[in-house]
């Protein structure tokens, strides 16, 4: 419950997506602080103020500086959960106010640029506290602090992050809807990775991330795919694992996934750099360009050849099923091959009122003792509410929020550039504040 000092806090939160309404509404309701929420869209960012006396809405455009530096300086602490691109605009405004700041998203190089000048100016910049990055670094500092406290080593470390439909709601042919911004899904998809076996780094390069998908059986909950996410290098250290460590970070989906974003990204249809004049054009005569298909009567026939499938291999159907051998028109002048890929996923892939998403967390550390080896699993599960928040809105939201009340009791003492892996023990306040809103994790342990 919020103190007495506790309404004098206030709370700037950039951004009012998918995400920002758990997060407000703890701040204004469960810590009593005034919030700011600005976002372009302020009808968007008054529907989750909802009138309540303790928070405000502000139309803001990510190129207005002035007026971004004047909301910072009239905060305590700046929140954002804007697009990680914007992260450094929003960090140099809190370096020149001198305000701390929390993100849910990756640290950037750019934003890891700063790491000196912070410190200099005794500003506390804290990335990655969301669901992953997040809910992960949480229940892996948990569990390898656990390991050596029994004398243990670690020799394997994989963590796991997922956002997907529930077991009932997963009824669409892609086993996927959106819970989060949908541009950034489809930018993640292209990057590069790097994983560790038994200390030797395996390199993934952009956009092949889906060729290196295997399947992952989880104990009560099924059997989902597995592939790398991102260059987990710089977690190495602050996890404190030994050079000949296996490490891997990765992402789950339903079975089929991999696959199709294989063929998506083969077609082009990730390409969000190219401005095409669609005018006139088809969404047939479009999916036809993309193989140089001149008889587009034979589309789904000469598709199938040219991703060297079956007439009725699963790419194919899903393919169809996305519209994309419709001949109707594309319903925009100009964009990306990414942008029609886009619009036609948030028509057949977003969540009804009534169904429910579902997030997992899932950690695997095997590690050896002085007469025995050992596996420990920690597993996190949440569906969202039907009708209400979704789970990856709260997974997102709830850390995040947490994190920066954290800050603003004086409950974090770094400055400068910051993740969960690199503050000892940061995890303990946060996975207690967590636990009445139901993220705990399930623990199991295995003899080897």
């Amino acid at each position: 419950m919020p103190g007495e000092n506790a309404t004098m806090k206030k709370v700037l939160t950039l951004g009012a997506g998918r995400v920002s309404k758990p997060l407000v509404d703890y701040f204004i309701d469960t810590c009593g602080y005034q919030v700011t929420l600005a976002d372009m869209d302020l009808s968007r960012a008054e529907t989750i103020v909802a009138g309540r006396s303790s928070g405000k809405a502000v139309r803001w455009k990510d190129d207005e500086e002035a007026l971004l530096d004047r909301l910072v300086g009239e905060c305590d602490i700046v929140v954002a959960i804007v697009p990680t691109i914007l992260h450094p605009t929003v960090a140099r405004s809190c370096l020149r106010q001198g305000k701390n700041m929390v993100t849910a998203g990756f640290e950037s190089p750019a934003i890891k640029a700063l790491d000196e000048e912070a410190k200099e100016k005794g500003v506390l910049i804290l990335n990655e506290n969301g669901e992953d990055p997040g809910l992960d670094h949480l229940g892996t500092q948990m569990l390898l602090d656990e390991i050596r406290a029994d004398g243990g080593r670690v020799v394997s470390l994989r963590s796991f992050g997922s956002g997907i439909p529930s077991f009932k709601d997963n009824n669409n042919p892609m086993g996927y809807k959106f819970s989060w911004d949908p541009r950034q899904l489809l930018r993640s998809a292209m990057e590069a990775a790097v994983y560790y076996e038994r200390g030797k780094p395996v390199s993934v390069p952009k956009g092949q991330i889906f060729s290196k998908h295997w399947l992952l059986d989880i104990e009560g909950l099924g059997t989902f795919e597995a592939y790398p996410n991102r260059d987990c290098t710089r977690y190495i250290e602050p996890f404190g694992l030994d050079e000949d460590a296996s490490f891997y970070r990765g992402l789950l989906r339903y079975s089929g996934y991999c696959n199709t974003l294989r063929s998506l990204i083969a077609l082009g249809l990730l390409d969000a750099k190219d401005e095409i004049d669609f005018r006139g054009q088809s969404l047939r005569s479009f999916t036809a360009g993309l193989i140089g298909c001149s008889a587009p009567e034979n589309l789904e026939v000469e598709m199938a050849k040219h991703l060297a499938v079956d007439d009725n291999a699963d790419i194919i159907n899903r393919l169809r099923w996305l519209g994309l051998f419709e001949d109707r028109a594309i319903p925009f002048e100009k964009g990306s091959r990414a942008d029609v890929l886009l619009n036609r996923m948030m028509e057949k892939m977003s969540y009804a009122p009534h169904e429910s998403d579902m997030i997992i967390v899932h950690i695997e550390v095997e590690a050896e003792f002085a007469d025995r080896r050992e596996k420990r699993f920690a597993t996190l599960t949440m569906e969202g509410i039907p009708f209400g928040e979704s789970a990856m809105s709260r997974a997102v939201g709830l850390p995040a929020a947490m994190a920066a009340q954290l800050v603003l009791e004086g409950g974090v003492k770094a400055t400068g550039v910051q993740m969960p892996p690199t503050l000892p023990g940061f995890y303990k306040p946060i996975l207690e504040r967590l636990a009445p809103y139901g993220f705990e994790f399930k623990r199991r342990t295995q003899t080897l």
